[in-house]
């Protein structure tokens, strides 16, 4: 096994039973609950794309993606990060026989699995909840779950987020600081919500502001755009190579 093998399997190992593994799972089913109950007492149901359904899917996405995946990303980066960062553990593991960019490449490699996670835990409560209530409301009786479209905006849009989550394990390895990873993801959804969203909607904004991706992405997701999987592509592409300079750049410092 290569010594990157090991730093990403010792990663892994951490985190068991963790705060970070909890919320991977919870964040996006609580998304996912707090618009069951929102849906469950709307009278009035919105149906774009000809399906209500869609339109609690459409909820749901906008909700995850614009709000709590950045936040949670930030705050998975933070903790992942801290359980090094407390005790002066960097000390020990900078003292391995191993690459040092090897220990931090694991570093970003555990913050994705737990977007992946989180994102298999939101596209499954999406679709289970999108089936309970078509059973308990009469209104949405007959019409059907949009489980490709779903799965579909939802691997689109986890992809996306591969530069967030680049940037803020980045952060978060280079602070101390908790506080420091946790500001930039609150000004950064800030920054999408009053700025980019506001004024940058048809613009490049929505391309190549990092937090922006992944509602890009995701966007009016029962329709067609061309532009969906470059998006994706371009996030992921993007976290992988800022990934790699930050393992680099970090090991280098650290030397």
């Amino acid at each position: 096994m290569s010594a990157y093998a090991r730093a990403i399997s010792a990663e892994m190992l951490k985190l068991k039973r963790t705060l970070a593994l909890w919320l991977a799972i919870g964040a996006p089913l609580a998304v996912v609950l707090l618009n069951v109950v929102v849906y469950s007492r709307t009278h009035e149901l919105d149906a774009p794309g000809g399906s209500a359904l869609t339109g609690f899917a459409q909820l749901n996405f906008t909700m995850w993606t614009i709000i709590v995946l950045p936040l949670y990303v930030a705050l998975a980066a933070a903790l992942i990060a801290a359980t090094d960062h407390e005790g002066d553990h960097w000390a020990h593991l900078l003292a391995l026989p191993v690459p040092r960019a090897s220990i931090f490449t694991a570093k970003y490699v555990a913050t994705g699995s737990l977007l992946a996670l989180s994102q298999l835990a939101f596209v499954a409560g999406v679709v289970g909840a999108s089936v309970l209530l078509a059973a308990l409301r009469p209104a949405l009786h007959g019409q059907t779950v949009p489980v490709g479209v779903v799965v579909a905006r939802g691997l689109e849009s986890g992809l996306a987020a591969g530069l967030i989550v680049a940037i803020q394990t980045w952060v978060s390895l280079r602070w101390r600081s908790v506080v420091v990873g946790l500001g930039l993801g609150i000004v950064a959804v800030l920054g999408l919500l009053g700025g980019v969203a506001r004024v940058g909607l048809g613009t490049i904004a929505i391309y190549v502001y990092p937090w922006a991706l992944a509602p890009t992405a995701m966007g009016r997701m029962w329709e067609t755009h061309a532009n969906r999987l470059p998006v994706a592509l371009g996030g992921a592409v993007a976290g992988v190579l800022v990934a790699a300079a930050g393992s680099w750049w970090l090991a280098r410092r650290d030397g």
